[in-house]
């Protein structure tokens, strides 16, 4: 036991030492504050004697002075105050400070007492000179201390060297720290870092080079206009959506300006530099104002990265929006062969060239191919040649008010042919099956939605008795995927024209078409039997703050933005939602895939199901619609008396719609195109 107490006091003496080293920094305050406490022990004799040295002051003094200074330097370096940067000065070094000087009063006091009674020639020192010295010691080093740190904060930001802008970062964590110690470095955009800014109250006060951690996010204004910075930059995913707006807002009306920095991606593979990423500075995007960080997809990742490396992996839809950049992001794993599947000659020409140009020489066989999935026998024929191991299902029709006008095209591309591919997939042994769907095949109010829903629920059932792993992923609206919400509004922002929306108060789930391709692959490779997986999308947005943001993006003032409402089209709903009530929710390895568990209908109904959509769309066209919405709300139907839904389960739709008007329409936000 006392071995143990000695080693440990061993060690904390060990400790100890260690913090009081001499260093450069430590010796120059060590020599200004032996000036301070001989200044502050001579100005201490002359208050006493009314602005005026008496003789005998000045032999006391004489002999006292030297001892004075060191004993009280002897306790400040022991008390670790000489080791303390000054422009660090904190509430906590006050109280360090006060306990130093009240100790060096009680040695000497103590010295005056025992050397004046063991030597007679000793001149005591005057009590009242003590107390004065005491006073005189704490406002002279507290208020060298409080000047540093002023200079330090106040001055040195707004005299930044060169072409140096001084700058708050937002996020102390390492990737925070990080970027405060890289932002002088990152070529003619270089930063003084002033400070740093974290909710995390560990890490206020902490230390990151020269600058520190201020305290909260909310302070950033605040600190920007004391300190007299000109940007603050926010780690990227350090703050997002509503709260980067409001600093936004916050700063402007300062002229302060604020960036995300970033990881660089290489232009050339599309991957991440390895090893240290270089940081990059970029203007605020609208992906930084969604409602929940923007999610990456590692190079190495445990589950995607044996997926596809070495595989085989075909995509439908590859010049479309979210199917071309599937084909780059599969690229990033490096599969033996991409075959790609696109019906529009100019999409996959033009995915066909970009690709070829990410990917590095010999790494992977690209080939594309101009088909149809509906075509069954060209169907079969790629996979009989190709025979790959992954089908990434993309193809899709999926704008809700011409679907409305056109519900068979819908039936025969959205639900038959993904029947159908799904069985040649089976019959020819690939292992993974991979299917996009919607949130607007939740409850169903249009015949998109409908159709993804009646894919959904075939996958459901046929992958439960198939060798091939089928894999729905349900997820909502994506920025700037074609026909979209986001392009139709730039334009509308950029001539200057009102923005029209269909109702004030419509709510979407967002994500981009990065995200949505990263998370796509990690649904399909998440071990297991397959099943439907839902995209975690953040809080849902209202189209009208969506269009406040984007307004922002482009520099576009308040008054200058107007929105026209023109009313909910056929099939549209306020709001999408992700889930069914009767679903089974289980969280996956990753938290922004979650798999859902629904009752599954028996396959031989999901078949006929099929047979007289079918049947439907070949005869009588004009009942195919009816045909498909009775359908989903049989499906739908059994909600009815659990929970009181009666409001969700959607009326058969009678009769074909009336065609649009409007020359371009919106998958995501359904915002109307004026006629020209």
């Amino acid at each position: 036991m006392i071995s143990r107490l000695t080693t440990a006091a061993w060690t904390r003496f060990r400790a100890w030492c260690g913090h009081r080293v001499p260093t450069r920094e430590s010796i120059v305050v060590t020599a200004m504050l032996a000036v301070i406490f001989g200044t502050v022990y001579l100005a201490a004799f002359f208050v006493r004697g009314e602005l005026l040295f008496a003789a005998s002051d000045a032999r006391t003094i004489i002999q006292t002075i030297t001892l004075v200074v060191v004993v009280k330097l002897a306790v400040f370096y022991a008390r670790g105050l000489c080791h303390r940067p000054w422009r660090a000065a904190r509430f906590s070094d006050l109280n360090n400070l006060v306990r130093a000087a009240t100790t060096c009063l009680l040695v000497l006091v103590a010295i005056n007492f025992f050397v004046g009674s063991a030597f007679a020639a000793w001149t005591s020192i005057p009590r009242s000179v003590l107390l004065l010295d005491w006073a005189f010691t704490l406002l002279a080093v507290g208020g060298m201390q409080s000047l540093a740190r002023s200079v330090y904060e106040e001055l040195m930001p707004a005299a930044a060297v060169g072409h140096e802008r001084s700058a708050l970062v937002i996020d102390a964590s390492p990737a925070g720290r990080r970027l405060a110690a890289e932002l002088g470095q990152i070529g003619a955009k270089s930063f003084f870092v002033a400070g740093l800014l974290d909710d995390d109250p560990e890490h206020y006060g902490a230390h990151v080079g020269r600058a520190r951690v201020l305290g909260p996010v909310a302070m950033g204004p605040a600190c920007a206009e004391r300190l007299r910075v000109s940007d603050i930059v926010v780690s990227e995913g350090a703050i997002f959506g509503s709260r980067l707006r409001s600093l936004c807002d916050a700063c402007a009306s300062i002229g302060v300006r604020v960036s995300i920095a970033d990881t660089v991606v290489s232009q050339v593979t599309g991957q991440k530099s390895g090893g240290e990423k270089p940081i990059r500075v970029r203007k605020i995007e609208l992906r930084d104002l969604l409602s929940r960080p923007h999610a990456n997809l590692g190079d190495q990742d445990s589950h995607v990265l044996p997926f596809l490396r070495g595989r085989t992996v075909l995509v439908t839809g590859a010049g479309g929006s979210i199917g071309s950049e599937i084909c780059r992001h599969v690229l990033r794993f490096g599969p033996s062969k991409l075959v790609m599947i696109e019906r529009s000659e100019h999409a996959l020409f033009s995915i066909h060239r970009d690709v070829v140009r990410r990917s590095a020489p010999g790494a992977a066989e690209i080939v594309p191919l101009l088909g149809d999935i509906g075509n069954v026998d060209r169907m079969d024929r790629i996979l009989a040649d190709h025979r790959p191991h992954v089908v990434i299902h993309a193809a899709a029709f999926k704008h809700v008010p011409l679907m409305e006008a056109h519900p068979v095209e819908a039936i025969e591309n959205n639900a038959l042919a993904t029947a159908t591919l799904a069985e040649l997939a089976d019959a020819h042994r690939v292992e993974t099956f991979v299917a996009l769907s919607t949130d607007k095949a939740v409850h169903p109010s249009s015949v998109m939605g409908a159709s993804k829903l009646v894919a959904e629920r075939f996958l459901q059932s046929f992958g439960a008795a198939s060798r091939t792993r089928f894999v729905a992923v349900r997820f909502g609206n994506v920025l700037g995927s074609s026909g979209s919400a986001v392009p139709i509004f730039e334009s509308q922002l950029a001539r200057g024209e009102p923005i029209t929306i269909t109702h004030p108060s419509v709510r979407r789930y967002f994500m981009t078409i990065d995200e949505a391709a990263q998370l796509v692959l990690l649904a399909g490779a998440l071990p297991g039997t397959g099943g439907t997986y839902v995209l975690d999308m953040g809080e849902s947005i209202r189209i009208v703050d969506l269009v406040h943001s984007l307004a922002f993006v482009m520099n576009v003032p308040p008054d200058g933005l107007q929105i026209d409402f023109c009313g909910l089209r056929p099939g549209e709903k306020l709001d999408e939602e992700l889930f069914f009530e009767d679903e089974r929710r289980d969280a996956t390895t990753n938290p922004l895939v979650i798999r859902v568990h629904r009752p599954a209908r028996p396959l031989n109904e999901v078949r006929s199901w099929l047979a007289e959509l079918k049947s439907a769309a070949n005869t009588d066209p004009d009942a195919a619609a009816p045909i498909l919405m009775g359908i989903v709300s049989s499906d739908c139907g059994h909600l009815v008396s659990a929970g009181g839904a009666a409001t969700r389960v959607r009326a058969a739709v009678v009769g074909r719609r009336e065609p649009l008007v409007s020359t371009e329409v919106d998958a995501d936000a359904s915002p109307v195109e004026r006629p020209r």
